[in-house]
């Protein structure tokens, strides 16, 4: 079956921070895994209000991610698998999966 992509909009729970931190290096394998097998085309942090200073603390908003799977129901699959899910740090109730077509992808 065709992959398709999804531009999925993670946002953090309010008091979230502390459990992003602790579990991050779960999540950031995970996601390399994913990115290996061709599931994840981008993924990355939201910030508050600007990106971080270096040595200050980030102020995380939550995550943005493109799955390139055969349906939303799969990258809904990927999303709950996830430890940032797992560990209550993204707040599911407010995450959109939309259906997306890249034209232009390049890295930093």
């Amino acid at each position: 079956m065709a992959t398709k992509e999804f531009l999925c909009i993670l946002p953090d729970k309010p008091d979230a921070l502390a459990r992003r931190l602790e579990v991050r290096s779960t999540h950031l394998e995970n996601a390399q895994s994913h990115k290996s097998n061709g599931k994840v085309a981008v993924g990355g942090a939201m910030f508050e209000k600007e990106h971080p200073v270096e040595g200050q603390a980030p102020g995380f908003k939550g995550s943005v991610i493109i799955y390139t799977v055969k349906d939303a129901e799969e990258a809904w699959e990927l999303i709950r698998g996830d430890a940032y899910a797992k560990n209550d740090v993204w707040d599911l109730e407010k995450a959109q999966v939309i259906p997306f077509k890249s034209v232009i992808r390049e890295s930093l």
